[in-house]
């Protein structure tokens, strides 16, 4: 019996090739197990002389995109399994009760400090008490006013700013508007006694009976 020397050449490199392979990667799977098995049967069949298959036979490079291949899905197959595991801790972890520990500090909010209300001195107060007289005069300063900025004349709107609200026209427009929105005289007389009738002292005798002509007016819006 001859053996066939050229064919076991062959399968002797195919046999180093699968070595160098799995030396490098550090061990071998079932693939490569398999892969060996088949070289060594074909390296039998070769010493003894018989017909050789050599459809068995592949390049480093497609055994390395093989086994490759087959480490991903060895891989994927741990990871799924792990994942699975871990959800069912998570499930268990999660499921049982939650005790909370009773706080040692608690949180005191603090008492916002009483509202400060500006005192109105007893000047201001006189400005804001309204006699009913019987003179036509009196009597026609009691017609009502549907808008308190356009109330006044252009000479009485001057002198209006300029002696009860220190020369700021935007203040006393502003005023103006915001009675117009009040819906009685007692409502405007809390907002000017606390607000511009204290800040320009209309208590005060120089302005007093201008003061006390402005509010007249405002009372007008009222009727």
């Amino acid at each position: 019996m001859i053996m066939d020397l050229n064919s076991v050449s062959k399968i002797l490199k195919k046999i180093n090739r699968l070595y160098e392979l799995v030396n490098e990667i550090g061990e071998a799977n079932k693939t490569e197990r398999d892969l060996l098995k088949a070289y060594i049967l074909d390296l039998y069949d070769a010493v003894t002389n018989q017909d050789i298959d050599d459809e068995v036979d592949m390049d480093l490079e497609a055994m390395k995109k093989k086994i490759k291949k087959q480490k991903k899905l060895e891989k994927k197959i741990k990871n799924k399994k792990a994942g699975n595991n871990i959800s069912e801790e998570s499930v268990t972890v999660e499921s049982q009760p939650v005790v909370e520990e009773p706080s040692e500090i608690k949180t005191i909010s603090p008492t916002p400090p009483p509202k400060v209300t500006p005192k109105v001195d007893a000047a201001i107060q006189e400005l804001f008490v309204m006699d009913n007289g019987n003179e036509i005069s009196d009597r026609l300063s009691q017609v009502p006013i549907s808008d308190l900025t356009k109330a006044m004349s252009i000479n009485e709107r001057m002198f209006t700013i300029n002696e009860l609200f220190g020369g700021n026209a935007s203040e006393m427009d502003n005023i103006l508007m915001a009675l117009n929105g009040l819906g009685s005289f007692d409502e405007a007389k809390d907002v000017l006694a606390r607000s511009v009738a204290t800040k320009y002292s209309w208590g005060d005798a120089g302005k007093f009976k201008k003061a006390k002509t402005f509010i007249k007016l405002v009372q007008r819006r009222y009727k």
